[in-house]
This record gives C-alpha cells, structure tokens and sequence, in this order.
C-alpha cells in the first residue's frame, strides 16, 4: 500500500548534520540587526522568510506555487474537478452530501480524467519540491553543518535534545511524501518550511497563519498566562507567535523529531524569540502535573495514531492547572465527509502517506476530551476544512 516514501528510519544518526539558513533576521522580533554566530543567508531574507539560496531554486518554486493553485479547490481545474465529481455522483442518482463505501467510491471516480489530473498535478508538484530542497541541502551538507553547529547553542532560547528518547513507530513514516519524513533527514525541518510555504502558496511567508491563530487562543478565565506548550510544535511557527503574543510568559516548544527542533531553535534564535525547543513525546511530556496555563497544537492529531491522539488529550489535560486552556486546531470534524470528501480523504492518506489520516478521522474528540475531563467548545466552521475545539480543566 505504500511506497519507499512510506517507512523511514529515525533521526539519531542525523542529528550531526545541518542547516544553512532559518528565519529572517532579529529586527522584527528583537530591534537589532545582530544575528546569531555562523549564520548563512546566501540571498538575504524578505522580511522573516530567508530567500531560497539559488534564483533558480526560487524561480522554481515560484512555478510550483503557481501550479497549485491552478489544481487547489478553489482554482480553475479543482473546481473542473469538483464540478466533474459532481455529474458522475447525479447521473447515478446519488446524494452528494451522504458518504459512499469506499469500494463504490473507487469505482466511480477513478477512472475520471479529470479527477486524476487533478491529483496528479498536485502530488507531484509536491513531491517535485521536496526532491529539489532535498537535493540542495544535501550537495551543501558541510556548509550547513557549520550554521546549524553554531545555532545550537546560541540564544536567546534553549534547545533541549534527547538522543535517547525512543521513537514511536508511527512517526518513522514519509508524512506527505517528505523524504525521510520529520525523523529521518537531518534537513527535514528546512524542507518542511519551504514546502508548506508552497503549499499555502505565498499566505504564510511571514507566518501570518500562526501569528493568526496565537492571537485567536483562547485564555483561562483569570487571565493568567504564566507558561504555554506548543505540543507537535514541528519548526516552532506557532511557538514563535505565542512568544510575540505573551512576551513575559515561558513558551515551550515540544516534538519528538530532532531535526525539525535544530531548525526551529535556529530560525527562533534568528528572530530574535526566547523559547524553548525541547525533544519529547506529546503523550509523555514528563512535565509536572497542573504546570501550563494554555496547551496548543497545530495539525498534530492527523499526523498520529488513534491510540497515541487519545493518549496526548489525557497528557494535555494532566499538564494543565485547573482553568487552563487547551487548544488543538486540525482538520474539521464537525461535519460528516460528503460522498466526493471521503473519497480525497482516502487519497490524501493513500498518495500523499498521510499514514494516520483515517484513524485521525475515526476519533471523538469532542467525546474524548470530555471523557478526560475537559468542558468542550466546538469553534470549527461547518464550511471550512478546519476545526478547532476549546477545552477548558475546571477550576
């Protein structure tokens, strides 16, 4: 069922080598031009975003990013595919809004040119850019190594590894085809970055959607936000935004994926952020009990098994003080997938290896966190692809 791009191995054996460029300079977030020892920016940086280090590189992306959007939902030939969907579902009499077995799902669309055009430009313009960052960043391996040596130890900010922390099986996966996955490439943190800034196709170069979700968290009743766990925190965009919004409080950082946290604490150091990145596991942060006053995460649940989701809203819950807040934003569940939604689910899990994407839909999250203890408010939107619930540990 899965490809090469499926199973990867863990991040010990990389975690020597690194990384050429993070974040922008510190002027935004700190007022100073200073930057961090052995810091490479080969083409400078436009605000936050450091520029790709060749114009060739960037000239590419740029068309990547165009072709996206040409093939998203919303662009001319996702919504010819949507309108084609659409026809094969009415001229067999069938309710859109009702999900179809997945047997049946098959055999209505997957023959549909459209509909695999679609998928097809989409997946390989993604997989064409994690091949070219990838393949960059390993010909300047050494150049790297030398930035990322240097920014391990610069401030502000803590960078805490665990060399011995033992991975869970589920994250040894290619999540959305990313060679090496986030455990398993020593550049993976950079790859992530670069790729998901195509994938948000120019919305997010100055982490515009994390600053946006940090200022809508919600806060505990009293107001009073003295520590905050950014649980599955990848690269630390929304860490970094949470810092900015609650400058005098201590902003942690957590994943259990080395490379991903080298680059973050690079790129936060960069900005100039004082958080702290630290190597654990969400299910089991060894944090004391009732510690955080607010714990979030960003599209974390889908990227895990079931078992480890419910394992994590227990922690979640554990971890906070009577009052606090906890804040998990992922894709909506609210409403059940239409007979066409379901259908791309399944491709999204099989092509993209978004592994854990079924499981992550067969979670009660509402339930499940109200079974731990948590008074639960739903703030997805019924048309949006994106959920966001509120749980609040009563005082």
């Amino acid at each position: 069922m899965f490809n090469r791009r499926s199973l990867v191995v863990d991040s010990t054996a990389f975690a020597a080598a690194l990384s050429l460029f993070g974040g922008a300079s510190k002027t935004q977030a700190a007022g100073t031009n200073a930057k961090p020892p052995g810091d490479v920016e080969a083409r400078g940086a436009i605000g936050r975003l450091e520029r790709l280090p060749e114009l060739d590189m960037e000239s590419r992306q740029d068309f990547m990013q165009g072709l996206t959007a040409f093939a998203k939902n919303s662009g001319p030939l996702g919504v010819a595919r949507n309108e084609r969907a659409a026809a094969i579902l009415a001229a067999r009499g069938l309710d859109p809004t009702k999900t179809l077995p997945l047997e049946q799902a098959h055999a209505l669309f997957d023959s549909d040119p459209v509909i695999g055009m679609q998928d097809r430009i989409w997946y390989s313009a993604h997989n064409y850019e994690h091949d070219l960052l990838d393949g960059w960043f390993r010909r300047n391996a050494d150049r790297m190594r030398a930035e990322m040596d240097a920014a391990d130890h610069a401030g502000p900010g803590r960078l805490e590894l665990d060399p011995t922390l033992a991975i869970p099986d589920y994250a040894r996966h290619e999540i959305h085809q990313q060679p090496g996955g986030y455990v398993g490439n020593a550049f993976a943190g950079h790859i992530y970055h670069y790729a998901t800034n195509m994938f948000y196709r120019g919305t997010n170069n100055q982490d515009e959607r994390h600053v946006g979700y940090a200022a809508g968290c919600p806060l505990p009743r009293d107001g009073q936000i003295r520590r905050v766990l950014d649980l599955g925190c990848g690269i630390g965009q929304l860490t970094v935004a949470m810092k900015e919004r609650f400058p005098e409080a201590e902003v942690i950082g957590l994943d259990l994926a080395a490379p991903m946290l080298r680059y973050g604490h690079m790129r936060a150091s960069e900005l100039g952020s004082d958080v702290t990145f630290t190597q654990r596991l969400a299910e089991d942060t060894r944090y004391p009990d009732g510690h955080f006053d607010v714990v979030i995460s960003y599209i974390m649940f889908h990227e895990v098994t079931a078992d480890a989701s419910r394992k994590i809203i227990a922690e979640a819950f554990r971890v906070l003080r009577r009052g606090g807040v906890f804040y998990p934003m992922d894709f909506n569940q609210s409403a059940a997938p239409s007979a066409f939604g379901a259908y791309r689910v399944w491709k999204d899990h099989h092509w993209n290896n978004e592994r854990w994407r079924l499981e992550y839909a067969s979670v009660d999250f509402d339930g499940e966190m109200r079974r731990v203890g948590f008074a639960v408010q739903d703030q997805s939107e019924p048309n949006s692809g994106f959920g966001k619930l509120i749980g609040t540990k009563p005082a």
